[in-house]
């Protein structure tokens, strides 16, 4: 699985973008949120786990909180993703339908709080 920031992504505004692996990388990011949904203060560097590849040295922190903050810049590349126990448990169930294999390109937009949008796809592709 790949993690790449895009500043024209999505209508034309910052993205950042999780992409590729298959079944079992998407089980793997799952059982992040998963972790991330079971305590405010938890944090995780998607960026340093072993299935994720960062492209260009796009760095991703995911935190959890009271609330949904969305994503913040830190640096160029540098992010820190935001939110509430709720919105990880539920950025978990949108990633389920990927845990199959099937053919083609789909996306989800996982990002419900502000900031740039992340999307997680098959693909390199949005």
């Amino acid at each position: 699985m790949k993690l790449e920031f895009f500043e024209h992504g999505l209508d034309s505004g910052p993205m950042i973008l999780l992409y590729g692996g298959g079944p079992n990388d998407v089980a793997l990011l799952r059982n992040v949120m998963r972790t991330l949904s079971g305590g405010v203060g938890r944090q995780v560097a998607l960026h340093d786990l072993p299935f994720v590849q960062s492209v260009d040295k796009c760095r991703l922190r995911a935190i959890s909180a009271e609330a949904d903050l969305g994503v913040v810049a830190r640096a160029p590349v540098d992010f820190e993703w935001t939110l509430g126990l709720e919105s990880w448990f539920q950025v978990d169930e949108q990633l389920e339908r990927f845990c199959e294999e099937k053919g083609g390109v789909s996306f989800q937009h996982v990002n419900p709080g502000s900031g740039p949008e992340i999307i997680y796809s098959t693909a390199r592709a949005w």
